[in-house]
């Protein structure tokens, strides 16, 4: 894979990935960003929570649910201190469909968590990663 960025003045930078999709991304308000886009940081945690999510609706689709609805809350944790890396992330699951239960849900997020997701593999080195889910 191959991403390239480019600098847009400021804290901003372009990034677009080999297929042509872009995306900007800026330093926090706090150090002088607009706040319009996503930091580095933010980034990470919309990736991991989009992954596990696009997991969720695959592992559900196998299931056989027909898939109504998938929300995905990521709660990330930083660490005080340089570098400010996650500590703690915990994603919170709502889901809907018709033929879902509680344990596929449970099933499906632990499958995606612990073995699918690869920024969930990647991050789990640094950061303890929790889950949950809600069916309703």
């Amino acid at each position: 894979m191959i991403v390239k960025l480019a600098w847009a003045g400021e804290m901003v930078f372009t990034a677009e990935s080999e297929t042509g999709a872009e995306v900007t991304l800026e330093t926090g308000v706090k150090y002088g960003g607009s706040g319009k886009n996503p930091t580095p940081m933010e980034a990470v945690a919309m990736g991991l929570g989009s992954c596990s999510g696009m997991d969720i609706v695959m592992i559900l689709k196998k299931m056989r649910v027909d898939l109504k609805r998938l929300d995905v809350v990521v709660d990330a944790r930083r660490r005080e201190g340089e570098p400010s890396y996650f500590e703690d992330i915990k994603l919170t699951f709502v889901v809907s469909g018709e033929g879902l239960t509680k344990e596929m849900a449970d099933k499906a997020a632990r499958l995606s968590v612990e073995k699918y997701c690869s920024v969930s593999v990647m991050l789990e080195d640094k950061a303890t990663i929790t889950y949950e889910t809600r069916v309703e």
